[in-house]
């Protein structure tokens, strides 16, 4: 990715290792950019440090060998000059952008994303609040960076330990002994860490170091590789491109990665290394023609500004190919710029003040700039975001018949008015609960019983009524919980006891589903166990909710959805024919933290459009259940009318993310949810 960008002989003819660079950067590019048939495109990634690890291990060991020593200082104030410019340059340039046109909740997390990414603890950082690339929530634009991180707390522990080898006189022999140590322990622990915590694992500097440590590796083989026969040569090109096109094409969001599977491409990329060191024969010549070469010496700007301009700019044009073109010529456009005027000034001495170790200071200057952004993007975003509610208190008190009361007990009536506001151009209220409080108004707060993705069961919490004779299950999964508070007060006035059987992810249909597409042996478990748990409760009625079709794992989704959810409510009737069965509810487009903070949001960009209330799961969860015991019960209505779902009603958020409820709108809602359901209980 970085490399070094000291200019040595040895490294000047290497033009295959440009060549190489460009088809990595061009890999990751194409993944991002979900070309088809490139999801494994992210291994570009493996072979950018694989050619970090070659380059400057060949750098410090031939310095070495010249000298008779290695310059820490030296080499670090290399490091700056290579990576901080322009990573400094995109980190001010992402938190300016995020502090212009996004609401004060995301510049939040742009903010912390920019200061780890300023540190290079970015991996952590992402790896400990459990990102991953893949996910259907909206990435930070800074989360390339972790793979600098990584390079970098390498670059920590390697020159240092070669510096002691060098000082204790050892061999290319010795030194290429301890790297295969090296190269040996991370390996068996990405295998390990892979399949115990992927998401950790994936941005391990541990678990990738022996990607570093093979290009180290095949640095310090240089002699022996020097005398390698050319058709030895051409073979080891045709297998090192073969291993890393394989990889990019057969590998997808769902390979679990690094583990081994990374010695793929990262074998690959040796061996395409390993058959240009000495001489080039013909295949290697292709790697540095003019345009790879030319690509290869833009690819860490490209790197640097693909990922961001790609998750920030998706929002800014027309979906399709065309979008992603324009996306793609900003991105070389942006690359273009960074390397001519800021890349390729700060390498070659010509910004005075950070010639030779002098660039040293650039550590410090970098983390100032990027904090001093950071904090002067979140004061301009606070004050825009108080200029807005004062704006709307103003609007308010000419206009009080425009407020709604705190508890509205005509649900209906409350929307319509919501809607109302909205065609109006109404400001949002000024007393709307905080935004970084919402992600706190969930309903695991009062009701933390429940199992995560791993958990085959859950502890049992009792909730409404807890000393009626009567009980109720509650059984399903987030869904089931966001409904929790509802089903508690209903308890609570009608006399009955409420025991929730809720795993999340898992619908409690006999239905197969995966989590993120990989396994999830977990879920049918958790159903074992909750369809015993419910045989020795011997509830006098059961509730059953679910998240759509989510996490559905089938090739004919609607037909197991259906025969699934019949042949449950079927087997649930044999114990109790009260059953009620909830429909799912409209996932809006947005996030609600980040409408509520927008500076520009109003009741009517904080409503969400009809096409969001279309689901699938519905009709035909109510088709399954024609001539079963069981009731469907449609749930829109508590939170859309007419058509439509808005977000604020009173001075009360309904969602607090873009598929549940909040719990203040739960526990509002709850008489109209009881009248609803309408839970008879029989005589027995």
């Amino acid at each position: 990715m970085s490399g070094d960008g000291e200019k040595t002989k040895a490294h000047a003819k290497r033009a295959d290792i440009q060549g190489l660079r460009a088809i990595a950067v061009g890999l990751v590019v194409l993944a991002h950019s979900h070309f088809p048939f490139f999801d494994g495109g992210f291994v570009g990634v493996d072979v950018f440090f694989v050619l970090s690890g070659f380059l400057i291990t060949g750098l410090l060991v031939k310095e070495s060998e010249r000298s008779g020593r290695i310059s820490i200082p030296g080499f670090y104030a290399r490091r700056a000059r290579r990576i901080l410019p322009a990573a400094t340059i995109v980190l001010v340039a992402i938190t300016v952008f995020t502090a212009l046109t996004e609401p004060l909740t995301r510049l939040k997390v742009v903010v912390d994303d920019a200061l780890w990414s300023a540190v290079f603890l970015a991996n952590f950082h992402f790896a400990d609040i459990g990102t991953d690339y893949f996910a259907s929530q909206d990435p930070s634009p800074m989360q390339h960076y972790w793979s600098l991180a990584v390079e970098e707390q390498f670059y920590l522990v390697w020159p240092l330990l070669l510096m002691l080898l060098v000082f204790l006189r050892s061999s290319r022999r010795t030194i290429f002994v301890v790297l295969a140590l090296i190269w040996l322990v991370s390996l068996v622990w990405s295998v390990w860490q892979t399949n115990q915590a992927p998401v950790d694992a994936y941005f391990s500097s541990v678990a990738r170091a022996f990607e570093l440590a093979t290009g180290a590796l095949v640095a310090v083989l240089t002699p022996v590789l020097n005398r390698l026969r050319d058709g030895h040569r051409v073979t080891l090109f045709v297998v090192g491109l073969g291993l890393v096109l394989v990889a990019s094409l057969a590998f997808t969001d769902t390979t679990p990665f690094p583990g081994w599977l990374a010695l793929v491409p990262v074998l690959g990329t040796a061996a395409l290394l390993a058959a240009g060191t000495g001489k080039e024969v013909g295949p290697s010549r292709l790697l540095g023609l003019q345009p790879l070469r030319h690509i290869g010496d833009l690819s860490y700007s490209i790197y640097l500004w693909h990922w961001p301009v790609l998750i920030i700019g998706d929002k800014h044009v027309p979906e399709g190919i065309a979008g992603t073109a324009v996306l793609l010529v900003l991105t070389l456009v942006l690359s273009e710029l960074s390397y001519f005027f800021v890349e390729q000034p700060f390498q070659h001495g010509k910004v005075r003040m950070v010639r030779g170790r002098w660039s040293l200071v650039l550590w410090p200057v970098s983390l100032a700039l990027v904090a001093g952004t950071a904090m002067a993007s979140n004061q301009y975003s606070e004050g825009e975001l108080a200029k807005s509610r004062e704006a709307a208190q103003r609007y308010y008190q000419e206009h009080p018949e425009a407020l709604q009361e705190a508890k509205p007990r005509n649900i209906t009536k409350a929307l319509r008015h919501s809607l109302k506001l909205a065609d109006d151009g109404a400001p949002l209220p000024p007393e709307l609960v905080n935004g970084d409080l919402l992600g706190r108004d969930i309903w695991q707060e009062p009701f933390p019983c429940y199992a995560s993705f791993d958990d085959p069961t859950t502890k049992l919490c009792p909730a409404g009524d807890l000393d009626a004779d009567k009980t109720v299950v509650m059984y399903g999964d987030s869904h089931a919980g966001m409904w929790m508070p509802a089903l508690d007060a209903m308890g609570r006035k009608q006399g009955f006891k409420v025991i929730p059987l809720i795993k999340v992810g898992c619908a409690p249909y006999d239905v197969p589903q995966s989590n993120k597409g990989e396994a999830f042996p977990s879920c049918p478990e958790f159903r074992d166990w909750a369809r015993g748990q419910i045989e020795q409760i011997q509830p006098d009625g059961i509730v059953l909710a679910h998240r759509g079709m989510l996490f559905m794992d089938s090739s004919t989704p609607e037909e197991d959805w259906e025969s699934g959810v019949r042949e449950t409510v079927e087997d649930l009737s044999s114990i109790t024919p009260n059953i009620k069965v909830l429909g799912d509810i409209p996932k809006i487009p947005w996030e609600p933290q980040d409408c509520v903070t927008d500076v520009d949001a109003t009741m009517e960009s904080c409503t969400a459009p009809a096409k969001s209330l279309e689901i699938t799961s519905n009709a035909l969860t109510r088709d399954a259940l024609e001539g079963t015991t069981a009731d469907y019960v449609p749930t829109t209505d508590l939170i859309c009318v007419d058509g439509r779902c808005p977000l604020v009603v009173g001075d009360v958020v309904t969602f607090r993310d873009k598929a549940h409820l909040s719990l203040s709108w739960t526990k509002i809602i709850s008489p109209r949810f009881a009248k609803m359901v309408g839970l008879r209980f029989p005589q027995r």
